[in-house]
């Protein structure tokens, strides 16, 4: 298949070259749109760690999904360019593909039978969740009473979401939701619940369910069958995350009402608290299934809740430990609910059963089982001063709770019933840990509050986008003096822009100021990565903040403040949530997504087999994408008997392949043609600049290509015109790619200028000249001055000088070229000796808007 595609590919080259050109670039524009996507979802991803953003992981399924497309469809592309390119790309794609889907795959499901299990025996906890395991344990061992009832099986559960297909809806729903919008989760909360409340139970598992309490209720009078509590026992429940009030308890519920009961606490996993809950915990929907618990209700006298193991003010002996009981007049809910003051008894070492303290609670309701449901009733007055249990009770309770510790291994949250006999039950036993309920305050204040109006100081510069959180201070210094800094200097980088190769300067820098770039690029993500602060679209910074100034940089709010601002620095460091479980699930994801270790294009590590992410999987394919165009010029000699000639005054015959929208609708359908019938808009600008008024072209000097035919233009790239003196220019309505041979020098031009800025840029290669090499090393001085100060990013190997930019806007870009086609038109001249003490007077003519490098020491106008 990929020999096939390569003779293709190379039989194309030699008989329609032409063709190739169109699918080349073709392929070209459709590698940079989903590599534009694929950062946008990199720099979601990394929002969600770096940013203490959180959302549900069917959102990060879907987002990821787009992403593992948008690498896949860059290789289909580059693959598209160069044939037979991609075989070990791929192989990558896949290995890192398949790691970071097993981190996102939800845990099986099984959706066979039992879906309902009597309590005789012992079961599985990932069938019957943590909270019922824990009764089955507590009763089978025969530790302590525990009422009789049965569980409806996380397999259920399963089975009913599969039976009526809820997962496609449900995903969908969690995946739109946004967490910090109190309306989003309501609104989806309230969707989620109505889909599982309406759900078709099968008559199979609703018979099941039935003949189970007719099995239970065997046990009871016939004339008072019982009543029952219907609570959830999901998986995580009552384990590493309590979610502690988080779902529906459905109490007194008769035999005619236990369905529509599941159905409610099922449906329970979804109410706005639960969600909030769950996200937080870094837990996916998945893996929260929920069996029921059934259970025989307790015609409870008093109730109550025993912590194992907590601190309090109460000592004794030296205990820092202690043992604590509260108690409440009929059943607990109320208590769990916060509603009433229990009675509270303190207890410390084992071997004293009398409490080191005692205290009466403040309830004047309680809440009592009637064969008509619940009801709230007063406390007797005889009553209202007194404990809800004896010190004996609570000394029972306490030697039960020590028991439950000792056979779990680990503290203990024991719920308990005393019934009208006064005989103790227990109803829950899970491991005692600190919980807090989540809520979202929508309305409160944000992170990126503008501090200036608090700490009364005046940003030097302020509504630049921050792409890296957090603040930092520090000395601000320039892209020219980054190689003269120390590691650990902490400086703050102003800059023109953000390219790549900055990743080598990062362990010099506490922060990057750019007027350009984008949160989406490459840099930002390594600054990211590395916690360095990182503001973009900082307009008129580099003038704004010049080179020695302390400055303090606010990677929030998109400001610098003079000097530095301790207090800022202090309350920014504040917001880092990274250690919780749901970021470590992220930051295990992102290992395998946004970490770049090709960084430098011209290291002999930047190979398919460096690639260790998909981040660089996306690096390699766009680099050499853009190598590809880079070299588009040798194609483009061999289609010149369908290229077309450009008229111009100018002494360079340049030929001109339209792939795209570059020849203007009223251009002639043959001949040559003129600038005006061009609508190549990065041409039209650079030949703009090229035929500025005040370059001397009567000068112009032809030179012996035939001899310079075959230089090389590093990165594997040779070009060699089938014709002497020749230009060649592949062009679309916002691309071109120009290889111009003038005096004796040879130039590259690869540009696109279109409406997204974040695909634009412009590259160029300069070769050749004539001299020995110490003035030809003095040429590539000025150019490379002349560049930067340009804003480029220049590599030079020996006479060989490359330059790139990235990011400009069409306006920003158009004006760029001019003013490259100007620096070309120059150059010509520069085929004499150039002197090394005239550099800087050269670099000063050009910006003073010259039209010829004139030596300071001649007399020349």
């Amino acid at each position: 298949m990929v020999v096939g595609a390569l003779f293709k590919h190379w039989s194309l080259r030699v008989l329609a070259p032409d063709t190739v050109l169109r699918r080349t670039y073709d392929a070209f524009k459709e590698l940079l749109r989903f590599d534009i996507q694929c950062h946008e979802l990199m720099a979601e991803f990394e929002e969600l760690y770096y940013q203490g953003k959180r959302e549900d992981f069917a959102a990060i399924r879907v987002r990821y999904n787009k992403l593992s497309a948008g690498v896949q469809a860059m290789l289909i592309a580059l693959e598209r360019m160069q044939p037979g390119r991609t075989g070990t790309l791929r192989e990558y794609y896949i290995k890192y593909d398949f790691y970071a889907r097993m981190l996102l795959e939800p845990p099986e499901r099984f959706l066979t039978p039992p879906y309902v299990v009597d309590h005789e025996e012992l079961h599985e906890v990932n069938l019957i969740g943590n909270k019922s395991h824990s009764l089955l344990r507590i009763r089978q061992a025969q530790q302590a009473e525990v009422p009789a009832g049965f569980t409806i099986t996380i397999s259920a559960a399963a089975m009913l979401m599969a039976h009526n297909q809820l997962r496609p809806a449900v995903d969908l729903l969690l995946a739109r939701m946004d967490i910090s919008s109190r309306a989003s989760v309501e609104t989806s909360s309230s969707a989620l619940m109505t889909l599982v409340r309406s759900m078709e139970i099968p008559a199979a598992l609703g018979e099941a369910v039935i003949e189970e309490y007719d099995r239970l209720a065997a046990n009871f009078p016939e004339d008072a069958p019982p009543l029952v509590a219907v609570r959830s026992s999901a998986m995580q429940e009552d384990g590493r995350h309590s979610f502690a009030g988080q779902y529906h308890s459905a109490l007194a519920v008769e035999r005619d009402g236990i369905l529509d009961a599941y159905l409610e606490v099922l449906a329970s996993k979804y109410t706005p608290e639960a969600l909030l809950y769950r996200i937080h915990t870094g837990l996916a929907d998945e893996e929260t299934d929920m069996a029921v618990l059934v259970l025989a209700m307790v015609d409870a006298a008093a109730s109550g809740v025993a912590y194992s193991r907590v601190t309090t003010t109460d000592k004794a002996d030296g205990a820092d430990e202690q043992l604590l009981v509260q108690s409440v007049y009929g059943l607990g809910m109320p208590l769990v609910q916060g509603e009433v003051l229990p009675d509270r008894f303190v207890f410390a070492p084992p071997e004293k059963e009398e409490p080191i303290s005692v205290q009466s609670g403040s309830q004047e309701q309680r809440l009592i089982m009637h064969r008509q449901g619940l009801q709230m009733e007063a406390v007797p007055d005889t009553d209202l001063n007194k404990t809800a249990i004896s010190i004996k009770e609570a000394a029972q309770v306490a030697a039960q709770t020590r028991l439950l510790e000792e056979a779990f291994g680990e503290a203990q949250d024991v719920e308990w019933v005393l019934d009208k006999q006064r005989f103790l039950h227990i109803v829950q036993s899970r491991p005692l840990q600190r919980w807090e309920k989540v809520t979202q305050d929508v309305s409160a204040v944000s992170a990126a509050q503008n501090p200036a109006a608090v700490l009364q100081i005046e940003p030097l510069l302020a509504g630049a986008t921050p792409a890296s959180s957090g603040a930092c201070q520090g000395v601000v210094c320039h892209v020219e003096e980054l190689d003269n800094l120390d590691a650990g200097a902490g400086r703050i980088l102003v800059s023109q822009q953000i390219p790549p190769s900055l990743v080598r300067y990062l362990d010099r820098l506490s922060g990057v100021v750019c007027e350009r770039g984008a949160t989406t690029g490459h840099f930002a993500t390594v600054c990211r990565e590395f916690g360095v602060v990182l503001l973009v679209d900082a307009a008129s910074a580099m003038g704004i903040l010049p080179s020695g100034m302390q400055v303090t940089v606010d990677g929030y709010a998109g400001a610098v403040y003079p000097g530095i601002v301790t207090e800022l620095l202090y309350t920014r460091g504040q917001h880092d949530a990274r250690d919780s479980a749901y970021h470590k699930k992220i930051r295990a994801l992102l290992n395998y997504i946004t970490p770049l270790n090709l960084t430098d294009p011209d290291s002999t590590d930047f190979r398919p087999q460096s690639c260790k992410s998909l981040h660089d999987l996306i690096r390699y394919s766009h680099e050499t994408a853009v190598r590809t165009m880079f070299g588009l010029g040798e194609i483009a000699s061999g289609a010149s008997a369908r290229s077309r000639k450009l008229k111009s005054s100018l002494p360079v015959d340049v030929y001109l392949l339209d792939v795209g929208g570059a020849f203007a609708a009223h251009a002639p359908g043959e001949g040559a043609l003129t600038l005006e019938e061009l609508d190549c808009r990065p041409f039209v600008s650079f030949w703009q600049g090229l035929s500025h008024p005040k370059i001397d072209w009567d000068s112009h000097v032809h030179f012996d290509w035939k001899g310079f035919a075959d230089v090389s233009l590093a990165d594997g790239l040779t070009t060699g015109g089938s014709k002497d003196f020749a230009s060649y220019a592949v062009m679309s309505a916002d691309y071109v790619n120009l290889n111009m041979r003038f005096g004796f020098h040879f130039t590259l031009v690869d540009c696109l200028c279109g409406a997204d800025k974040r695909a634009n840029y412009c590259q160029l290669r300069f070769a050749g000249g004539g001299g020995d090499y110490a003035g030809r090393s003095v040429r590539i001085d000025l150019l490379e001055r002349i560049l930067t100060k340009l804003g480029f990013v220049v590599r030079i190997k020996s006479d060989l000088l490359d330059a790139r930019v990235d990011g400009f806007n069409v306006s920003d870009l158009s004006v760029l070229l001019v003013e490259l086609g100007r620096l070309l038109g120059m150059t010509k001249q520069l085929d004499m000796v150039v002197q090394e003490g005239d550099v800087q007077a050269h670099v000063d003519q050009f910006f003073a808007g010259a039209g010829r490098f004139v030596s300071p020491h001649s007399h020349a106008g």
